[in-house]
């Protein structure tokens, strides 16, 4: 469960009360050197459980830890556990005593956003502090938006690039067909200037045809002499 210093938070036990027996919490601390927490409810008025309250679940018939302004002492592993306390008698007659555990099967662990160092007694926070998540976000953000405008802006130029390149290739393309249909028809143009000349040509060369008079004509004029 993640916590910032002065929360209050409320850790749930799923262990049901049994008649006779002791209720505590337990806290295991992640720092080697700081040893195990038993949390006894009948021992509220020390000045180390001052923070902490119990609180009676009727639906698990359980007891639920309170902590109250979390801080940097508070954090671990949380877990609840009942404990019940025997009387034995050895074969020579000597009696001792006896404690056993029956945990339950919730655990809790208890850490802050920013990293510190956990379970020291007084408060030992690291000199440089990581960022949250919500700052890392932001800053991933920041880190990605300009990326994200590059792109988007290079992607836009290569598109445009393409557009007038096409555009100038189909001028181009067009230009060359103008031309190509300009020669044909200057050469259409050509030939038929030079057919009208050649069919002159040969007109002019053409031997003229000698017109015979024909046989009538001439036996007419035969008899318009003969009748003088």
């Amino acid at each position: 469960m993640k916590v910032r210093p002065g929360d209050n938070i409320t850790l749930y036990c799923d262990r049901s009360v049994t008649l006779g027996f002791s209720f505590i919490w337990i806290r295991n601390c992640s720092h080697e050197n700081q040893p195990s927490l038993i949390i006894d409810l009948m021992k509220w008025d020390l000045e180390t459980f001052q923070r902490f309250s119990s609180v009676h679940n009727r639906s698990s018939n359980s007891h639920d830890l309170h902590i109250t302004n979390i801080s940097v002492s508070d954090l671990g592993l949380y877990y609840c556990a009942e404990e019940e306390r025997k009387v034995n008698k050895d074969e020579k007659g000597i009696i001792s005593s006896s404690k056993e555990y029956y945990y339950g099967n919730r655990t809790t662990r208890l850490s802050f956003a920013e990293k510190v160092m956990p379970c020291s007694g007084p408060l030992n926070i690291t000199s440089t502090l990581p960022l949250s998540d919500c700052v890392l976000c932001w800053t991933l953000l920041f880190s990605v938006c300009p990326v994200c405008v590059l792109l988007s802006l290079l992607l836009s130029s290569v598109c445009v690039y393409c557009l007038c390149q096409r555009k100038t290739t189909d001028s181009a393309d067009q230009n060359d067909k103008l031309k190509s249909r300009n020669i044909v028809e200057e050469n259409d143009d050509k030939e038929v200037c030079y057919a009208s000349l050649d069919v002159i040509t040969r007109r002019q060369n053409r031997p003229k045809k000698t017109r015979v008079p024909s046989s009538d004509f001439s036996t007419y004029a035969q008899v318009r002499e003969g009748m003088d």
